[in-house]
């Protein structure tokens, strides 16, 4: 039986040394649009779950059909921020490159390595959390032993730009494995129920991401938030409440004043990333249907007892 945790705030969100004979893409275009073919483009908003094994993916670089491959999660990747999956292929490697905006990302499957160039990185596997500035020359890569992929937040546009010399001096990348995350429970009630450290943005104005980790059992109430988020499954194995499931690679999105509950129904703890496009707020079902005239704030919602 799942173990009911109500909380009194929720937080529900991403390249690997190359193979030794594989070769490394010469060039990237001069200003890469890298941008999804149109079928391709982020969903209208609407609340939807999606299996790992259903993903759709689209080449990031139409000219690179063994290239990668991106998903869209939430976002418009060609206008603003966007949240989305991204696929490499066992021993790719970029070239040195730039992005325009800064990136989030958390490795899901695979070895990934990112950093200074193709001998010098930071090696990225399940759970780690990486971060790299917009404009900083680095390198991204999959090692040979199997495919990677990663979620990925950016706070602007794609795009890409060819480096010609690697980054000099310290770099402002970061890279943090879950386990040395500062980690800090949701509800200061229940130490021992779902915790969550935000990883960008601002979680009092948003938008704001974070990884949030449930205990194997546990379920939110039913609940709705006033902004809009898009999650992807780290680890574990998520759930809504009812009969619907999604194991590690899934992803979801939740619009924003739609009653949902977010489940961990797998015995292992659930760890997933989630990017939400404004303040965190967190409206008991109940208290959604008796909401306060527009402009006025709505009480917090009171912590109940976990079971």
């Amino acid at each position: 039986m799942q173990k009911i945790i109500a909380l009194s705030a929720l937080t529900i969100l991403v390249a690997g040394c190359p193979a030794k004979d594989a070769p490394v893409e010469s060039a990237v275009p001069a200003e890469a649009e890298a941008a999804a073919p149109a079928e391709a483009e982020a969903p209208a908003p609407a609340s939807v779950a999606t299996a790992a094994a259903d993903i759709q993916w689209a080449l990031f670089n139409p000219e690179q059909p063994d290239g990668p491959q991106l998903s869209p999660i939430a976002g418009n990747m060609k206008e603003g921020a966007f949240t989305a999956l991204v696929k490499l292929p066992a021993g790719h490697a970029s070239p040195l490159h730039t992005h325009p905006a800064s990136f989030i990302g958390v490795g899901l499957t695979g070895t990934i390595q990112n950093g200074r160039s193709a001998e010098d990185n930071s090696t990225i596997t399940v759970g780690t959390t990486w971060t790299e500035p917009a404009n900083e020359v680095h390198f991204t890569g999959c090692t040979e032993e199997a495919e990677c992929t990663f979620v990925a937040y950016m706070d602007g546009a794609i795009g890409m730009t060819a480096a010609e010399a690697a980054a000099e001096g310290e770099m402002a990348m970061t890279v943090m494995a879950a386990a040395d995350l500062a980690w800090e429970p949701i509800n200061p009630e229940a130490p021992d129920g779902p915790q969550m450290v935000v990883v960008g943005g601002d979680k009092a104005t948003g938008p704001f991401q974070a990884l949030v980790q449930f205990p194997g059992g546990a379920a939110s109430p039913p609940h709705s938030h006033k902004a809009s988020y898009g999650g992807a499954v780290v680890s574990g194995t998520m759930g809504d409440g009812g009969d619907v499931t999604y194991g590690a690679g899934s992803t979801w999105t939740h619009i924003a004043d739609e009653v949902h509950v977010t489940a961990c129904v797998s015995e292992e703890p659930c760890l997933f990333f989630a990017s939400m496009d404004g303040a965190f707020s967190m409206v008991p079902a109940e208290a959604a249907e008796e909401a306060p005239a527009e402009g006025a704030e709505a009480a917090p919602a009171e912590a109940a007892p976990a079971e």
